[in-house]
């Protein structure tokens, strides 16, 4: 066991994310993200599904062995918006305490802010006074506003949108309905104007696909800008292809090919309220902060 070596797991409303991460040096030794879905239906329903359910879980175990394998002395298991409006949340979350003796604790929208920027700004070191940060995720999108260093957040908003509930809005009918009232409810105006970092799946594989990638690669996803007309313009002409056609093509998609459609209409909406001049990419996030931060503070955890 190495004190040094810290498994993070994110459990996110589309995808369940592994890394481990030497805390000492910032290497990472192993990143997995898996396709689990844990958000899908849950507007409607209001649970998680059986099967997503079971994707996790069987994520979560696989998860576990590969931390012990590498000698993790700590595994850190989060859980963000659909976890937290989910009425089954914490009866699957007691099983997977009970049968993997994995502890999930389930953060605030402004506890997944905080450690998502923390992660970002301590492995990027930003030299910008302040950044923008834009993560969209399957049920919740963050915009968050932050002083590089000192490290602080200026500003922060948890949006109930996401790639997950985007693709349920339009195949119930109710996206521009959704979008109206969300966009109604949250103004967005104090985040427009600065130049954004893209973060989450949903925005490094669009990163990936825009930048002729034919593979995933995290020089490609970190080292990838754009303006937003060209960004605007890729989003529209992916709409055009067949969602396998795009999973056939860009196979480093996976499952995620899916909703890949859907996630980038919600990057677009967001990014299109608040007019950024450039989009960079980073593959840094919300699992790079607990590591680094080796515990969640007790004020984040609902």
């Amino acid at each position: 066991m190495s004190k040094d070596l810290i498994g993070s797991i994110d459990i996110g409303s589309n995808s369940t994310l592994l890394l481990v991460l030497n805390t000492k040096t910032k290497e990472v030794v192993e990143e997995v993200s898996t396709i689990t879905a844990l958000g899908r239906g849950l507007d409607k329903n209001g649970v998680f599904q059986d099967k997503s359910m079971e994707d996790t879980f069987r994520a979560l175990s696989e998860y576990k062995d590969k931390c012990k394998s590498l000698g993790c002395e700590k595994i850190i298991v989060t859980a963000t918006e659909a976890s937290r409006v989910a009425k089954n949340a914490q009866e699957f979350f007691s099983r997977v305490k009970r049968e993997l003796d994995l502890e999930i604790q389930i953060i605030s929208g402004e506890g997944e802010a905080y450690y998502t920027a923390f992660g970002i700004n301590e492995m990027m070191k930003s030299k910008s006074k302040v950044q923008l940060i834009l993560d969209v995720g399957g049920a919740s999108s963050e915009l968050i506003l932050i002083k590089p260093k000192p490290f602080e957040i200026l500003k922060t908003v948890s949006l109930p949108i996401g790639s997950v509930r985007v693709d349920d809005w339009i195949k119930d009918g109710e996206l521009k309905k959704n979008l109206d009232a969300i966009f109604e409810k949250y103004n967005v105006e104090d985040y427009s104007g600065y130049d954004v970092i893209g973060v989450a799946g949903t925005l490094t594989s669009l990163a990936l696909m825009f930048s002729g990638a034919n593979k995933f690669s995290n020089d490609a996803i970190n080292n990838f800008s754009l303006a937003l007309a060209d960004f605007n313009e890729s989003v529209d002409r992916i709409q055009l292809v067949d969602a396998k056609a795009l999973g056939k093509q860009f196979s480093f998609l996976g499952k995620r090919s899916k909703t890949i459609q859907s996630g980038a209409i919600c990057s677009q909406t967001i990014l299109n309220k608040i007019n950024p001049k450039e989009i960079k990419f980073s593959t840094y996030g919300l699992r790079y902060g607990t590591a680094i931060s080796g515990a969640i503070d007790e004020t984040y955890l609902v």
